[in-house]
């Protein structure tokens, strides 16, 4: 019995945290201003551009990738993405999905700026 009790306290524990990170998961505006300066705080803060660059013209270039699908960003910061040997890593036990789309928002802005 106590076997099953843990078990089941653990189940809950991982489903609040899971939660935690997902109830202030709401798509906001992508195209308001405070949505993307906070993306772009957090893109820094979490040193993205360490690969990307500050800009989104680093090594691992975000500016030339057509980035129109917000969903396809936000799972790619998410749930990580490995191409051409390089592996960006999950953030989705980092960030919360707020955060995410805060940074998807950031993102998607750079790609839209003229080059």
């Amino acid at each position: 019995m106590a076997a099953i009790a843990t078990v089941i306290g653990t189940l809950a524990f991982f489903a609040s945290v899971r939660a935690a990170h997902s109830a202030d998961g709401a798509r906001p505006d992508l195209t308001d201003s405070k949505v993307i300066s906070a993306g772009r705080d957090l893109y820094l803060d979490k040193h993205c551009s360490h690969c990307h660059g500050a800009t989104g013209e680093g090594g691992v270039n975000l500016v030339k990738r057509d980035l129109t699908n917000p969903s396809y960003v936000f799972d790619a910061i998410a749930d990580g993405r490995e191409r051409s040997g390089l592996r960006m890593p999950a953030w989705r036990e980092v960030l919360s999905d707020r955060e995410i789309w805060q940074i998807t928002a950031y993102i998607i802005s750079l790609s839209q700026n003229p080059k």
